[in-house]
């Protein structure tokens, strides 16, 4: 550690012009990978329809916004002209359900690249000894896990409702299709944001608590350096919270006719378990972000204070301790960097980050209960 002089490790005139360092915006390098779902969409001809458009177009946005934008209005077409029930007639904010659907294969990307840019402002890659585990958050085996998750559950509501026979007499073949095709698409299509969702309120913060990069104490900001984890944290927390919104929207919003497509206590209670399911990624980020910075900061201020008790004479009583005079200058530098770890602040640290957090929790849960009672 350089030696500085002041309060402050950052204090003194400095000129960026004479520095030669350039824009922070320059140095953070594009994010160009290929997400789980990009590779599937290539995998089916959308990786060439992407390299034959102008601009650089994610196979995956092709493949869902495509998908979504001939199946969904071919099949309400079909139900319409079949006499089966419509949903979008039934429940016009139904309408809601692809559009978060589409919605959530752009965050996932937009949430995974702004990872990208968080690794490249932590310098995870110089800062770390393996830093590959910090710089690719989404396990492979993930989304496929999840996937697989997502069927199992399409099936065991296929079974609870009594098979595709059952179905096909209370809702037609449009039922039939939207059980047995419909969802598990929609599954593909919403696995991609969960994985990334995980990657970042669980693996990343998980993999960082774990990892040898230790905390920054010389961030000029006092959080450590990681700001940029913490409000990624955030940010995709109101991901989540726009989609609960939007399903409760779905489920508890005006049902212009028949009363099958209410909502039931089933319904409330699978709301409940995927807003707690929520809240627990958020609290684990926020509590394991808050124990790393706890733990590195204790234990470099332990680290100090021994240096200091052995550079000075009768260290534990402050009545006589003293300082020679060859030391002293060490002793200063000591003291300062002392103050500079105490000085930095535990994630979260501000009123302004705990506000946020709290309301973004209650709010889905809030909207549900309000839709419930009307």
């Amino acid at each position: 550690m350089g030696e500085r002089s002041g309060a402050s490790p950052h204090s003194g005139v400095f000129d960026v012009a004479d520095s030669g360092i350039t824009s922070d915006q320059s140095l953070i390098e594009p994010f160009d990978r290929d997400l789980w779902l990009d590779r599937l969409a290539r995998h089916v001809g959308f990786g060439r329809l992407s390299r034959r458009l102008p601009g650089d177009i994610p196979p995956s946005y092709l493949f869902a916004v495509i998908l979504v934008g001939s199946i969904v209005p071919t099949i309400n077409a079909y139900a319409y002209l079949a006499g089966d029930p419509v949903v979008y007639v039934q429940n016009p904010l139904f309408v809601l359900q692809p559009l978060a659907i589409v919605g959530g294969v752009f965050g996932a990307r937009a949430l995974r690249r702004r990872y990208h840019r968080v690794a490249q402002e932590m310098n995870l890659e110089e800062r770390a000894e393996d830093p590959e585990p910090l710089l690719n958050v989404v396990p492979s085996w993930l989304p496929w896990v999840l996937f697989a998750a997502a069927l199992l559950q399409i099936a065991a509501r296929v079974w609870a409702l009594g098979g595709f026979g059952a179905i096909y007499r209370d809702g037609g073949l449009t039922m039939v299709v939207g059980w047995g095709i419909l969802n598990p698409l929609w599954s593909v299509l919403a696995v991609q944001f969960v994985a990334v969702y995980i990657g970042i309120e669980i693996v990343a913060p998980w993999r960082l608590y774990k990892s040898d990069i230790g905390v920054d104490f010389l961030d000029p900001e006092g959080l450590g350096g990681l700001r940029p984890i913490g409000e990624l944290v955030k940010h995709a927390y109101y991901y989540m919270v726009a989609g609960l919104i939007a399903f409760a929207l779905v489920v508890y919003g005006p049902v212009v006719s028949a009363a099958s497509w209410g909502p039931t206590a089933t319904t409330s209670v699978v709301f409940t378990v995927i807003w707690l399911g929520t809240v627990a990624t958020v609290a684990f980020a926020v509590f394991v972000l808050h124990q790393f910075m706890r733990e590195e900061k204790r234990r470099e201020l332990h680290r100090l204070d021994q240096l200091f008790r052995e550079t000075v004479d009768n260290p534990w009583d402050i009545k006589r301790y003293d300082v020679d005079d060859e030391k002293r200058d060490s002793v200063e530098k000591l003291q300062q960097r002392i103050e500079t770890v105490s000085a930095t602040r535990e994630y979260p640290a501000t009123f302004s980050i705990w506000s946020q957090l709290l309301i973004s929790i209650v709010l889905p849960k809030a909207v549900q209960l309000a839709l419930a009672a009307i």
